[in-house]
Protein backbone atom coordinates (compact mmCIF):
# COMPACT_ATOMS: atom_id res chain seq x y z
CA UNK A 1 0.00 0.00 0.00
CA UNK A 2 1.17 3.49 -0.81
CA UNK A 3 0.31 7.12 -0.20
CA UNK A 4 0.82 10.17 -2.37
CA UNK A 5 1.70 13.69 -1.36
CA UNK A 6 1.60 16.61 -3.77
CA UNK A 7 2.84 20.14 -3.27
CA UNK A 8 1.36 22.28 -6.02
CA UNK A 9 2.35 25.92 -6.42
CA UNK A 10 2.54 28.58 -9.07
CA UNK A 11 6.01 27.67 -10.31
CA UNK A 12 6.25 23.92 -9.69
CA UNK A 13 4.21 20.79 -8.95
CA UNK A 14 5.87 17.99 -6.99
CA UNK A 15 4.55 14.50 -6.27
CA UNK A 16 6.02 12.02 -3.77
CA UNK A 17 4.99 8.36 -3.38
CA UNK A 18 5.72 6.59 -0.08
CA UNK A 19 5.10 3.11 1.26
CA UNK A 20 3.66 2.40 4.72
CA UNK A 21 7.12 2.57 6.33
CA UNK A 22 7.77 6.05 4.93
CA UNK A 23 10.21 4.83 2.29
CA UNK A 24 10.36 6.95 -0.84
CA UNK A 25 9.12 4.96 -3.83
CA UNK A 26 8.70 7.57 -6.56
CA UNK A 27 9.02 11.26 -7.21
CA UNK A 28 7.98 13.62 -9.99
CA UNK A 29 8.31 17.31 -10.69
CA UNK A 30 6.58 19.48 -13.29
CA UNK A 31 5.69 23.13 -13.91
CA UNK A 32 3.22 24.98 -11.72
CA UNK A 33 -0.29 23.65 -11.13
CA UNK A 34 -1.93 26.59 -9.39
CA UNK A 35 -5.36 26.78 -11.10
CA UNK A 36 -5.79 30.43 -10.19
CA UNK A 37 -2.57 31.28 -12.02
CA UNK A 38 -2.72 28.84 -14.93
CA UNK A 39 -6.35 27.73 -15.29
CA UNK A 40 -7.59 24.28 -14.34
CA UNK A 41 -6.76 22.68 -17.70
CA UNK A 42 -3.09 23.62 -17.64
CA UNK A 43 -2.88 23.01 -13.91
CA UNK A 44 -4.30 19.49 -14.25
CA UNK A 45 -1.97 18.69 -17.15
CA UNK A 46 1.07 19.81 -15.15
CA UNK A 47 -0.01 17.84 -12.08
CA UNK A 48 -0.34 14.77 -14.29
CA UNK A 49 3.22 15.35 -15.53
CA UNK A 50 4.38 15.24 -11.90
CA UNK A 51 2.29 12.16 -11.08
CA UNK A 52 3.47 9.97 -13.95
CA UNK A 53 7.13 9.56 -12.90
CA UNK A 54 6.12 9.27 -9.23
CA UNK A 55 3.87 6.31 -10.08
CA UNK A 56 6.28 4.63 -12.50
CA UNK A 57 6.45 0.87 -11.88
CA UNK A 58 3.61 0.93 -9.33
CA UNK A 59 -0.01 -0.12 -9.68
CA UNK A 60 -1.88 3.15 -9.04
CA UNK A 61 -4.79 1.17 -7.63
CA UNK A 62 -2.57 0.32 -4.64
CA UNK A 63 -2.37 3.99 -3.60
CA UNK A 64 -4.52 4.10 -0.46
CA UNK A 65 -4.61 7.84 0.09
CA UNK A 66 -3.42 11.17 -1.21
CA UNK A 67 -3.20 14.72 0.06
CA UNK A 68 -2.66 17.66 -2.26
CA UNK A 69 -1.54 20.99 -0.90
CA UNK A 70 -2.50 23.42 -3.64
CA UNK A 71 -2.11 27.16 -3.94
CA UNK A 72 -5.16 28.69 -5.61
CA UNK A 73 -7.37 25.72 -4.73
CA UNK A 74 -10.49 27.90 -4.76
CA UNK A 75 -10.19 28.25 -8.54
CA UNK A 76 -10.02 24.49 -9.16
CA UNK A 77 -12.65 22.94 -11.44
CA UNK A 78 -12.96 19.64 -9.59
CA UNK A 79 -14.61 17.79 -12.48
CA UNK A 80 -11.64 18.52 -14.76
CA UNK A 81 -9.21 17.58 -12.03
CA UNK A 82 -11.02 14.32 -11.20
CA UNK A 83 -10.90 13.21 -14.85
CA UNK A 84 -7.15 13.76 -14.90
CA UNK A 85 -6.76 11.87 -11.61
CA UNK A 86 -8.68 8.85 -12.88
CA UNK A 87 -6.78 8.89 -16.20
CA UNK A 88 -3.53 7.91 -14.46
CA UNK A 89 -5.23 4.94 -12.78
CA UNK A 90 -5.68 6.37 -9.29
CA UNK A 91 -8.79 5.18 -7.45
CA UNK A 92 -8.39 6.84 -4.07
CA UNK A 93 -10.16 10.12 -3.51
CA UNK A 94 -7.52 12.80 -2.86
CA UNK A 95 -7.89 15.38 -0.14
CA UNK A 96 -7.33 18.66 -1.96
CA UNK A 97 -6.63 21.54 0.39
CA UNK A 98 -4.90 24.89 0.46
CA UNK A 99 -1.20 25.06 1.10
CA UNK A 100 -1.37 26.42 4.67
CA UNK A 101 -1.95 23.14 6.50
CA UNK A 102 0.65 21.34 4.39
CA UNK A 103 3.23 24.09 4.98
CA UNK A 104 2.62 23.84 8.72
CA UNK A 105 3.00 20.05 8.63
CA UNK A 106 6.28 20.49 6.76
CA UNK A 107 7.74 22.00 9.93
CA UNK A 108 6.10 20.15 12.79
CA UNK A 109 3.98 17.12 13.66
CA UNK A 110 2.06 19.16 16.24
CA UNK A 111 -1.64 19.72 15.54
CA UNK A 112 -1.73 23.37 16.70
CA UNK A 113 0.38 26.44 16.02
CA UNK A 114 1.07 29.15 13.47
CA UNK A 115 2.46 29.12 9.96
CA UNK A 116 3.98 32.10 8.17
CA UNK A 117 4.63 31.76 4.46
CA UNK A 118 6.64 34.35 2.57
CA UNK A 119 7.50 33.46 -0.99
CA UNK A 120 6.30 35.52 -3.92
CA UNK A 121 3.30 36.32 -1.70
CA UNK A 122 2.88 36.37 2.09
CA UNK A 123 0.25 34.88 4.40
CA UNK A 124 -0.05 33.65 7.97
CA UNK A 125 -2.53 31.27 9.57
CA UNK A 126 -3.47 29.87 12.94
CA UNK A 127 -3.64 26.08 12.70
CA UNK A 128 -5.97 23.90 14.80
CA UNK A 129 -6.07 20.13 14.25
CA UNK A 130 -4.07 20.62 11.09
CA UNK A 131 -6.50 23.09 9.54
CA UNK A 132 -6.33 26.89 9.26
CA UNK A 133 -8.91 28.59 11.49
CA UNK A 134 -7.69 32.19 11.15
CA UNK A 135 -5.82 33.76 8.26
CA UNK A 136 -4.00 37.06 7.80
CA UNK A 137 -2.87 38.73 4.56
CA UNK A 138 -2.49 36.58 1.45
CA UNK A 139 -4.34 39.40 -0.30
CA UNK A 140 -2.25 39.53 -3.46
CA UNK A 141 0.56 41.73 -4.71
CA UNK A 142 -1.59 44.79 -5.39
CA UNK A 143 -3.37 45.08 -2.04
CA UNK A 144 -1.45 42.82 0.33
CA UNK A 145 1.40 40.29 0.57
CA UNK A 146 3.30 42.58 2.92
CA UNK A 147 6.95 41.60 3.34
CA UNK A 148 6.79 39.02 0.54
CA UNK A 149 9.32 38.36 -2.20
CA UNK A 150 7.33 40.61 -4.50
CA UNK A 151 7.21 43.33 -1.83
CA UNK A 152 10.98 43.09 -1.31
CA UNK A 153 11.65 43.25 -5.04
CA UNK A 154 9.34 46.21 -5.54
CA UNK A 155 10.96 48.10 -2.67
CA UNK A 156 14.40 47.36 -4.13
CA UNK A 157 13.31 48.73 -7.50
CA UNK A 158 11.76 51.78 -5.84
CA UNK A 159 14.95 52.51 -3.90
CA UNK A 160 17.02 52.15 -7.07
CA UNK A 161 14.91 54.44 -9.26
CA UNK A 162 14.61 57.09 -6.55
CA UNK A 163 18.34 57.04 -5.90
CA UNK A 164 19.21 57.20 -9.59
CA UNK A 165 16.70 59.98 -10.19
CA UNK A 166 18.43 62.03 -7.47
CA UNK A 167 21.84 61.33 -8.96
CA UNK A 168 22.76 58.88 -6.18
CA UNK A 169 24.14 55.85 -7.98
CA UNK A 170 26.84 54.61 -5.60
CA UNK A 171 24.65 52.41 -3.38
CA UNK A 172 25.19 48.65 -3.71
CA UNK A 173 21.49 47.84 -3.92
CA UNK A 174 21.00 50.41 -6.69
CA UNK A 175 23.89 48.92 -8.68
CA UNK A 176 22.64 45.36 -8.20
CA UNK A 177 19.11 46.22 -9.32
CA UNK A 178 20.30 48.17 -12.35
CA UNK A 179 22.63 45.35 -13.36
CA UNK A 180 19.93 42.70 -12.97
CA UNK A 181 17.46 44.64 -15.09
CA UNK A 182 20.11 45.50 -17.67
CA UNK A 183 20.95 41.81 -17.97
CA UNK A 184 17.25 41.03 -18.42
CA UNK A 185 16.93 43.70 -21.10
CA UNK A 186 19.92 42.27 -22.93
CA UNK A 187 18.43 38.79 -22.76
CA UNK A 188 15.08 40.05 -24.02
CA UNK A 189 16.83 41.86 -26.86
CA UNK A 190 18.72 38.84 -28.15
CA UNK A 191 17.07 37.38 -31.22
CA UNK A 192 19.31 34.94 -33.01
CA UNK A 193 17.63 33.76 -36.20
CA UNK A 194 18.85 32.11 -39.38
CA UNK A 195 22.39 31.98 -38.04
CA UNK A 196 22.69 35.78 -37.85
CA UNK A 197 24.14 37.68 -34.89
CA UNK A 198 21.63 39.33 -32.61
CA UNK A 199 21.55 43.09 -32.64
CA UNK A 200 18.87 45.28 -31.10
CA UNK A 201 18.81 49.05 -30.89
CA UNK A 202 16.56 50.53 -28.22
CA UNK A 203 16.52 53.84 -26.42
CA UNK A 204 19.75 54.92 -28.07
CA UNK A 205 21.74 51.87 -27.06
CA UNK A 206 22.99 48.91 -29.02
CA UNK A 207 22.78 45.40 -27.59
CA UNK A 208 25.20 42.93 -29.06
CA UNK A 209 26.40 39.61 -27.67
CA UNK A 210 24.60 40.31 -24.39
CA UNK A 211 26.43 43.61 -23.71
CA UNK A 212 25.43 47.23 -23.74
CA UNK A 213 27.49 49.46 -26.02
CA UNK A 214 27.28 53.15 -25.26
CA UNK A 215 29.77 55.73 -26.43
CA UNK A 216 32.13 52.89 -27.29
CA UNK A 217 32.12 51.40 -23.77
CA UNK A 218 30.83 48.03 -22.68
CA UNK A 219 28.21 48.00 -19.94
CA UNK A 220 28.73 46.50 -16.50
CA UNK A 221 30.22 43.05 -16.55
CA UNK A 222 30.38 42.23 -12.84
CA UNK A 223 27.39 41.09 -10.84
CA UNK A 224 27.83 44.01 -8.46
CA UNK A 225 27.69 46.52 -11.30
CA UNK A 226 31.11 47.99 -10.50
CA UNK A 227 32.70 47.42 -13.90
CA UNK A 228 32.79 49.78 -16.90
CA UNK A 229 29.65 51.76 -17.68
CA UNK A 230 28.87 52.61 -14.06
CA UNK A 231 27.92 55.06 -12.71
CA UNK A 232 25.53 56.06 -15.50
CA UNK A 233 26.20 59.38 -17.20
CA UNK A 234 22.54 60.37 -16.74
CA UNK A 235 21.02 58.95 -13.56
CA UNK A 236 17.53 60.16 -14.42
CA UNK A 237 17.65 58.40 -17.79
CA UNK A 238 18.83 55.22 -16.09
CA UNK A 239 15.93 55.48 -13.62
CA UNK A 240 13.45 55.85 -16.46
CA UNK A 241 14.95 52.80 -18.16
CA UNK A 242 14.26 50.75 -15.03
CA UNK A 243 10.73 52.13 -14.82
CA UNK A 244 10.03 51.26 -18.47
CA UNK A 245 11.33 47.74 -17.91
CA UNK A 246 9.20 47.19 -14.79
CA UNK A 247 6.05 48.49 -16.46
CA UNK A 248 6.65 46.35 -19.53
CA UNK A 249 6.78 43.07 -17.62
CA UNK A 250 4.53 41.19 -15.23
CA UNK A 251 4.56 42.94 -11.84
CA UNK A 252 5.34 39.65 -10.12
CA UNK A 253 8.66 39.50 -11.97
CA UNK A 254 9.91 42.06 -9.45
CA UNK A 255 10.08 39.20 -6.94
CA UNK A 256 13.31 38.06 -8.60
CA UNK A 257 14.98 41.18 -7.19
CA UNK A 258 14.29 40.02 -3.61
CA UNK A 259 17.59 38.11 -3.20
CA UNK A 260 19.45 41.31 -4.09
CA UNK A 261 18.02 42.94 -0.97
CA UNK A 262 19.49 40.22 1.23
CA UNK A 263 22.81 40.39 -0.58
CA UNK A 264 23.07 44.15 -0.23
CA UNK A 265 21.87 44.11 3.38
CA UNK A 266 24.53 41.55 4.29
CA UNK A 267 27.09 44.01 2.91
CA UNK A 268 25.65 46.86 4.99
CA UNK A 269 23.80 48.81 2.30
CA UNK A 270 21.55 51.28 4.19
CA UNK A 271 18.65 51.11 1.72
CA UNK A 272 18.65 47.32 1.86
CA UNK A 273 18.89 47.26 5.66
CA UNK A 274 15.86 49.55 5.89
CA UNK A 275 13.87 47.34 3.52
CA UNK A 276 14.78 44.20 5.51
CA UNK A 277 13.74 45.80 8.81
CA UNK A 278 10.44 46.99 7.36
CA UNK A 279 9.69 43.61 5.76
CA UNK A 280 10.40 41.78 9.01
CA UNK A 281 8.12 44.14 10.90
CA UNK A 282 5.30 43.61 8.41
CA UNK A 283 5.65 39.83 8.52
CA UNK A 284 5.70 39.78 12.31
CA UNK A 285 2.59 41.97 12.34
CA UNK A 286 0.89 39.48 10.02
CA UNK A 287 1.65 36.70 12.49
CA UNK A 288 0.40 38.79 15.42
CA UNK A 289 -3.03 39.04 13.77
CA UNK A 290 -3.59 35.28 14.08
CA UNK A 291 -1.53 34.36 17.15
CA UNK A 292 -2.44 34.94 20.77
CA UNK A 293 0.03 36.85 22.92
CA UNK A 294 2.18 34.54 25.03
CA UNK A 295 1.21 31.45 23.03
CA UNK A 296 3.87 28.72 23.10
CA UNK A 297 2.76 26.58 20.16
CA UNK A 298 5.23 26.21 17.26
CA UNK A 299 5.66 28.82 14.54
CA UNK A 300 6.58 27.31 11.18
CA UNK A 301 8.34 29.54 8.64
CA UNK A 302 7.84 28.60 5.00
CA UNK A 303 8.47 30.06 1.57
CA UNK A 304 11.69 31.07 -0.13
CA UNK A 305 12.04 34.38 1.74
CA UNK A 306 12.00 32.64 5.13
CA UNK A 307 13.65 29.28 4.44
CA UNK A 308 16.74 30.83 2.87
CA UNK A 309 19.21 31.85 5.56
CA UNK A 310 19.78 35.58 5.38
CA UNK A 311 18.91 38.94 6.90
CA UNK A 312 15.13 38.71 6.40
CA UNK A 313 14.81 35.29 8.01
CA UNK A 314 17.03 36.35 10.92
CA UNK A 315 15.11 39.58 11.45
CA UNK A 316 11.76 37.78 11.42
CA UNK A 317 12.97 35.19 13.92
CA UNK A 318 14.25 37.93 16.22
CA UNK A 319 11.04 39.92 15.84
CA UNK A 320 8.76 36.98 16.61
CA UNK A 321 10.49 36.31 19.91
CA UNK A 322 9.31 32.69 19.95
CA UNK A 323 10.76 29.34 18.87
CA UNK A 324 10.43 28.77 15.14
CA UNK A 325 10.91 25.83 12.79
CA UNK A 326 11.71 25.97 9.10
CA UNK A 327 9.34 24.10 6.80
CA UNK A 328 10.80 21.18 4.91
CA UNK A 329 9.57 19.48 1.75
CA UNK A 330 5.89 20.23 1.16
CA UNK A 331 5.32 17.07 -0.89
CA UNK A 332 6.76 14.97 1.95
CA UNK A 333 4.51 16.75 4.44
CA UNK A 334 1.46 16.09 2.24
CA UNK A 335 2.43 12.41 1.99
CA UNK A 336 2.74 12.27 5.78
CA UNK A 337 -0.74 13.74 6.16
CA UNK A 338 -2.05 11.11 3.73
CA UNK A 339 -0.29 8.33 5.65
CA UNK A 340 -1.79 9.44 8.97
CA UNK A 341 -5.27 9.11 7.54
CA UNK A 342 -4.81 6.06 5.30
CA UNK A 343 -2.95 3.95 7.88
CA UNK A 344 -4.81 5.16 10.99
CA UNK A 345 -1.66 6.23 12.87
CA UNK A 346 -1.85 7.28 16.50
CA UNK A 347 -0.07 10.45 17.62
CA UNK A 348 3.20 8.76 18.62
CA UNK A 349 3.42 6.68 15.44
CA UNK A 350 2.58 9.75 13.37
CA UNK A 351 5.33 11.77 15.05
CA UNK A 352 7.87 9.02 14.39
CA UNK A 353 6.85 8.78 10.75
CA UNK A 354 7.02 12.57 10.43
CA UNK A 355 10.64 12.60 11.64
CA UNK A 356 11.54 9.80 9.22
CA UNK A 357 9.86 11.30 6.18
CA UNK A 358 10.92 14.91 6.67
CA UNK A 359 14.48 13.94 7.59
CA UNK A 360 14.87 11.99 4.37
CA UNK A 361 13.15 14.57 2.17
Amino acid sequence: MYVLGLDVGGTSSRALLLDASGRRIGYGRAPGGNPAAHGTGTAAANIRRALEPALLGVDPAEVAGAVIGMAGVGALDRAVFDRMWASVGLRCVPAVAGDLGVAFAAGTAEPRGTVLIAGTGAIAARIEDGEPVAVSDGLGWLLGDQGSGFWLGREAARAAVRGLSRGESDGLLTRLVAEEIRDSDNHDGQDVRDGQDSRDVRDGRDVKDGRDVRDGQDGPSGRDGRAGGWPPVDGRAEAIRLVVHAQGHSPLELARLAPLVSRAAAAGDPDALKIVATAAGLLCATVAEVRQEGEDTPIVLAGSVLTSEGPVCSAVRDGLGAPTALAGDGAAAAAWLAAKEAFGLDREAAAQLHRRILREA
